[in-house]
């Protein structure tokens, strides 16, 4: 009965105190979209940074070069309308997709739910799909890129995993202490 009761203590407490860690962790961007308007610039950079895209909204002229640059350590991928790399990126992992045509591309990484982005190209209006996008080959290591003008509110993932731990060392540490208490 004790024992049962320590291990149900220990889960709803690691469950409840670990929650926001565990919600915020891998999926997505947790804060304002971030943006990038590189119009005029002639190339344009999406890193992928804490499971995000920074940009994630990036906005190009027709004909633009983007290149999307793995800097987390994790595996990611870029799956667009068509177009993109699905295969394992690493860190410094990177690829480009030329964009031809005026457009909203969305993209997204297929491991990690809500990590999401577009492609804004020209006045955002067009098909949007990959026939109008041409990738150059995967690159083990990434080219020369500019840095990106992309506002950064987003929460990084060292304090998002350090609260998930801390809220299964309290968990664990109530239950112990639980465990211990013996009837009067």
């Amino acid at each position: 009965m004790r024992r049962g009761m320590l291990f149900i203590t220990l889960g709803v407490t690691t469950i409840v105190l670990g929650m926001p860690g565990a919600a915020l962790a891998g999926g997505g961007c947790h804060s304002p979209v971030t943006s990038n308007d590189a119009s005029g610039d002639g190339k344009a950079t999406v890193r992928m940074i804490d499971a995000c895209f920074k940009a994630s909204l990036t906005t190009v002229d027709p004909g633009t070069a983007v290149t999307f640059v793995n800097e987390d350590w994790t595996a990611h991928n870029v799956g667009g309308n068509e177009w993109g790399n699905l295969e394992d990126m690493m860190e410094d992992d990177a690829f480009t997709a030329t964009f031809t045509d005026p457009g909203i591309y969305p993209f997204a990484c297929s491991y990690h739910p809500g990590m999401t982005g577009a492609i804004v190209v020209g006045d955002g209006t067009g098909a949007g799909n990959g026939d109008a996008v041409s990738v150059e080959p995967f690159q083990q290591a990434p080219p020369a890129v500019e840095p990106a003008a992309a506002q950064d509110d987003g929460i990084p993932m060292v304090p998002l995993v350090g609260v998930g731990l801390s809220g299964i060392a309290i968990g664990a540490g109530m239950a112990l202490a639980a465990g211990r208490k013996r009837p009067a």
